[in-house]
């Protein structure tokens, strides 16, 4: 076990962009010059393949045999060297380990204290693995999550040159498995290797980037390093903006540059009407569109907030529109105050000459549920603004206080100023007008005349306005910056206590319970997860899904095209409901709709950026629980099949097990009508129960997930001469004709390389406990609709 007090070890990764690169020789060399130092470093394992690597391992203390395949885990954190060194960071355990795979035995070695250097390819890298896969034609199954290579303390680029190692390829030089060698000729082209390397190197760029942005953070460095090319595009509610987008992106692909569209919602920004809502968020979308990373970004004054991130985000270019040329300017125009707040950006001004063009984001027709829920209040502040001014102007004119006429303006004044802290802008301003009036016409003589009798007192009311509209917008700024402080805690808070809550969960039906059980709250909208089923057609494991063929057929468009659709896009936008993509970093999950009790919720934009991050979040949870779904049953299917596993066998009634797995599946299946017509007048079956149990959970819960919600699933069971026949029968769309029996892989038919993907492990489990009880499993073919599966039992054990 790790040592809590113990600091966690670093990771030094040595990185290819194909074999034969060399990167155990880097990782050996720079081993035995920190050994020369005096550290001590010990060959946890290393895969050697050349004379030259052979040589620089003499010396050191080695824990594996040279030409072993698997790292002694427990050795090693007995052992606890300095730094360990450990080849194939991607290796796959045997089953039966501690581990499934060797990274993560070297988490574990991290966590002990001990700095491990190791070494791995970027065919190796879960995000990129289909990517690497569609240029060499092989899809590695050995992969290592981004997130872990991310973790990386330091990443070492090995390079070499495609000329280079073709030219070791053909001398011999170059280990290949194999199945590298049968693909030889795809693989080691010298186009799949020149594409491989850009890959690699831009893979690690983006690594040392993530490091540089550490060290400004860690140093408090505001100004902007121009390491790389890096664009920021400002956009702004003028119109043009369309062009300025476009224009960004030719720049940032002429430049072979990242770019980010960044739109600020500044107090003024926020009073737009919902049609010119409707149109900066076309723009935003158009730049997402061309391959920018959008952000939407809230402050007073937008110049501040665009020179505040592109300094957090290291980008040292801004783009922006050219302002509209006035007759008489007393400000500076957006690029000159970007230059003077910061004169290590360079700032590139775009002409507005380009037409808008393109399909607008059509807006919804105004409804009495869009007015602002507080308009009501709002309102009423102007009158109670009236009000105030009334009871200053009857306390003033008290004859008993015998007030001056400084002293009176004095109290309009600070009615003014308690005014605008409490109620903002607007009635400030309105406070301002009614106190020169009521000063003028009641206390300044002549009485009831608005022209005063001397023409100093003309000067007293220019001043009490000026003071009042300046006080006005000054309360107004404050409000809005409150507001916003409100806002991001409130919007921070949600969304920790929704990632929080996704982290906790272990399946996926709780995952997209959850969702729609919070966002529904959260946002006073209708929100449903939609998932595929096994022919890839979305259902809704909740029920809460699509009742229209038209929303269906949006939503499936969405999944298909991994695209937003619907209510505030330019597809299929007369849908109600908003679909967004749940795009994981291997796969689309499913979709998220969103309908808003308000439709103008959908053309605000930063609303709409925070549905995005909440579907990324459901993807990502998705993802997660996914896996550690499979990763659970590999390890079960591991033990079963290398007889690890014995079964404890008891005489148990069948319907006592079946009741126990429907009481299990809780929710799961709680959307659809389960029909049990096991009956127990059966005779009790010789079984472990746990592991029968186990069999229902995966054939029940593999129809609550691919048959739509309110369908029937009906479990039967009866005797067939020795055996205890049990069929579980649905009314879903059925398995492909033909393909019966593939239900039952693990993940993949036929070629080990191939990238078409089976059913998961839940089914194999269910065929693996059967078969070790003496049984047999199968899909019934030659239905028309819906799956029916059997299994049999021997009634008697041999």
């Amino acid at each position: 076990m790790a040592d809590p007090d113990r600091p966690r070890g670093k990771l030094k990764i040595f990185f290819g962009a194909f074999p034969g690169a060399g990167k155990t020789n880097a990782m050996l060399t720079a081993a035995r010059r920190i050994r020369e130092d005096g550290r001590d470093v010990v060959v946890g394992l290393v895969d050697t393949h050349e004379s030259a690597e052979l040589a620089l391992l003499e010396g050191f203390e080695t824990l594996t045999p040279l030409g072993g395949s698997e790292l002694d885990l427990d050795a090693a954190i007995r052992r606890r060297p300095e730094v360990l060194l450990i080849d194939e960071l991607a290796h796959a355990n045997p089953p039966g380990s501690r581990h499934p795979k060797r990274w993560n035995d070297v988490d574990e070695i991290l966590a002990n204290g001990i700095d491990v250097f190791t070494a791995m390819g970027v065919q190796h890298l879960e995000s990129l693995n289909d990517v690497v896969g569609e240029i060499t034609g092989i899809v590695e199954t050995e992969t290592v999550p981004d997130t872990f290579f991310d973790s990386a303390d330091e990443t070492i680029m090995v390079d070499v040159s495609a000329d280079e190692l073709l030219v070791r390829l053909r001398k011999g030089k170059v280990h290949m498995t194999e199945v590298e060698r049968a693909k030889a000729k795809t693989y080691f082209s010298k186009g799949s290797l020149l594409a491989l390397r850009e890959i690699a190197l831009r893979r690690t760029a983006d690594v040392v980037e993530d490091e540089v942005r550490k060290v400004r953070a860690e140093k408090e460095i505001d100004s902007v390093w121009k390491t790389h090319e890096q664009l920021l595009c400002a956009i702004g509610p003028e119109t043009g903006s369309e062009h300025v987008v476009r224009s960004a992106a030719r720049l940032a692909k002429h430049l072979d540059a990242q770019w980010t569209a960044a739109y600020v919602e500044t107090p003024r920004l926020q009073r737009l009407p919902a049609e010119e809502r409707g149109r900066i968020l076309n723009v935003v979308s158009l730049a997402e569109s061309l391959g920018a990373r959008t952000v939407i970004l809230t402050g007073g004054d937008a110049v501040s907030a665009l020179v505040e991130y592109a300094r957090d985000q290291n980008i040292s270019m801004v783009v922006v529109g050219r302002s509209n040329p006035r007759a008489l300017r007393f400000t500076r125009t957006v690029s000159d105050a970007i230059a003077a707040a910061d004169e290590s950006l360079d700032v590139v001004e775009i002409g507005r000459a380009g037409a808008e063009s393109g399909a607008q984001v059509p807006t919804p027709p105004r409804t009495p549920d869009d007015e602002h829920p507080r308009a009501g209040e709002k309102r009423l502040r102007y009158v109670w603004t009236a009000v105030s001014t009334a009871v200053t102007a009857l306390v003033a004119a008290i004859p008993a206080f015998h007030l001056d006429l400084v002293t009176v303006a004095t109290l309009f004044m600070l009615t003014l100023v308690l005014v605008g802290g409490r109620w903002g802008r607007g009635p400030a301003i309105l406070a301002a007008i009614l106190n020169v009036l009521v000063f003028d016409i009641f206390f300044i003589p002549p009485r009831f005349s608005i022209f005063p009798e001397h023409p100093q007192h003309y000067v007293t009311f220019v001043v009490m306005l000026a003071a009042g509209i300046f006080i006005g917008q000054l309360a107004g700024n404050l409000r809005f910056q409150a507001r916003v402080s409100s806002h991001r805690e409130k919007r921070a808070r949600t969304l920790y206590e929704f990632a929080r809550d996704l982290a906790e969960l272990k399946s996926s039906a709780q995952v997209i319970e959850t969702t729609e059980n919070f966002m529904s709250r959260q946002f006073r909208a209708r929100v449903a997860v939609l998932v595929p089923d096994a022919q890839g057609t979305l259902v809704s494991p909740t029920g809460r899904g699509m009742t229209n063929p038209f929303d269906s057929t949006t939503a499936q468009w969405a999944y298909d095209q991994a695209q937003q659709a619907g209510a505030g896009t330019n597809t299929l936008a007369g849908n109600e409901y908003l679909f967004l993509p749940l795009k994981s970093p291997t796969r689309v999950r499913g979709v998220l709709a969103v309908r808003p009790e308000r439709p103008r919720d959908l053309f605000i934009p930063e609303q709409r950026h925070q549905y995005e991050v909440f579907a990324t979040l459901v993807a990502t949870a998705l993802e997660r629980v996914h896996y550690v779904e499979v990763a659970r049953d590999a390890l079960m299917m591991a033990r079963l099949r290398s007889g690890d596993v014995e079964l404890e066998l008891q005489l148990r009634p069948l319907a006592d097990v079946v009741d126990t797995s429907l009481e299990a599946l809780g929710q799961t299946i709680s959307r659809h009508v389960v029909r049990n017509k096991v009956s127990r007048e059966l005779p009790p079956v010789p079984a472990d129960p746990l592991m029968l149990e186990r069999v229902f959970l995966a054939l029940v819960g593999n129809v609550a997930k691919h048959t739509p919600a309110g369908t029937h699933v009906d479990i039967s069971a009866r005797v067939v001469g020795n055996d205890m026949e049990v069929t579980i029968e649905d009314e879903g769309p059925g398995l492909p004709a033909g393909r019966e029996e593939e239900v039952f892989q693990s993940f993949t038919r036929g070629d080990p390389q191939s990238a078409k993907k089976g059913a998961g492990l839940g089914l194999a489990i269910a065929r693996t406990i059967v078969e070790a009880h003496g049984g047999r499993i199968r899909a019934e073919p030659g239905r028309s609709k819906g799956a029916r599966l059997v299994f049999t039992l021997p009634l008697h054990r041999a």
